[in-house]
């Protein structure tokens, strides 16, 4: 085998770097593209969440306007009921 020269010792290195970069470059971009697809069905998943979450409070809110429209009336009505009693 023949003792290759300083500058082709060189140059060798120089190729397995810039492969290595080359690489490097190749991996981190599959790696940015599945973090990039992992978030967004992460974003997904989350609005979903929250769109169910807005609706159950929607539903709360109309219950308890219900509970307190009722309790209201109730009491006008008992109101009314002791007055007409009175009266």
């Amino acid at each position: 085998m023949q003792a290759l020269s300083d500058d082709q010792e060189v140059e060798v290195l120089e190729r397995k770097i810039d492969e290595g970069f080359a690489e490097m470059r190749r991996e981190f971009t599959a790696v940015r593209t599945e973090i990039g697809t992992r978030a967004l069905s992460s974003e997904r998943g989350l609005r979903s969440e929250i769109v169910a979450a807005r609706s159950e409070a929607r539903a709360d809110f109309r219950t308890l306007i219900a509970v307190v429209f009722a309790m209201w009336v109730a009491t006008v009505l008992a109101v009314l009921g002791v007055l007409a009693v009175h009266l």
